[in-house]
Parts: C-alpha cells; sequence; structure tokens
C-alpha cells in the first residue's frame, strides 16, 4: 500500500518535471522562429526577397509563434516557473506581431530593418528565458 501511496505522490512531480521540459523546448522554438524572422525582416530590408515569400512564410512563422504560445499557456507548471512562461508567452505575441508587420508591408525597408533588430532581441531573449526552465 505504501508502495502504491509512494508511487501516486511522485505522479504528479514527474508530471510537472515533464512539462518544465517541454516548455523549455518550446521557448527555443521561440528562439528559433524571431531568429528565422529576423533573417526574413533582413531580406525584406534589402530589397532581397518577394512579396509572396514574405506574406506565405510570415504567416507561416507567425502561425507557429502562437501555437507555441497557447502550448507554454495550457501546460502545467511549477509555480516557481509561471513568471518565466508569461515572458515566453508575450515574446511569442511580439515576434507573431513584428512578423505580422512584415506580412503587411513587405515593400517598407525601414520597417523591416526595426522588425530586424526587433526580433534578433526577442531571439536573443527566447534564449535566456528557455535557459531558466
Amino acid at each position: 500500500m505504501r508502495r502504491v501511496l509512494a508511487a501516486l505522490l511522485l505522479v504528479p512531480v514527474t508530471i510537472s518535471i515533464g512539462a518544465c521540459g517541454r516548455a523549455g523546448k518550446q521557448v527555443e522554438q521561440l528562439a528559433s522562429i524571431a531568429a528565422e524572422g529576423a533573417l526574413m525582416a533582413g531580406d525584406v530590408a534589402r530589397g532581397r526577397t518577394k512579396t509572396t515569400f514574405v506574406r506565405v512564410h510570415g504567416a507561416e512563422l507567425s502561425a507557429q509563434a502562437e501555437h507555441e504560445a497557447e502550448k507554454l499557456n495550457d501546460d502545467p507548471v511549477a509555480p516557481s516557473l509561471k513568471a518565466s512562461i508569461e515572458v515566453a508567452i508575450t515574446l511569442a505575441s511580439d515576434i507573431g506581431g513584428a512578423l505580422d508587420e512584415l506580412r503587411v508591408s513587405p515593400q517598407d525597408r525601414p520597417q523591416a530593418r526595426e522588425d530586424q533588430v526587433k526580433l534578433q532581441r526577442w531571439a536573443l531573449k527566447a534564449t535566456g528565458v528557455a535557459e531558466t526552465l
């Protein structure tokens, strides 16, 4: 009976540890999305990409960022990690917003330069958040 009770007590701990590992991977994915978006923004700023590519690929990246935010919001995490998760969800929203700006105005080179800088900064920040999870 004690073994069963001990096993039942370990299940929430195991789930929590597993969720934290998933959260770290999800935030790493956000960093990757932001970095890829920054590359695309750089190409837009230099006039080296097609409008259709920016709109289609930007939509895919934005949707991925939103999906990662949804997963981060839905997964159970330890209370001590809640603040980091909230930062990551905000980052996902910011990343998606910058990608959407690119999609709406793929000929706006000055805006693309600004988006490139923001996306690079958010990629670094997401990497830092992932390391805390």
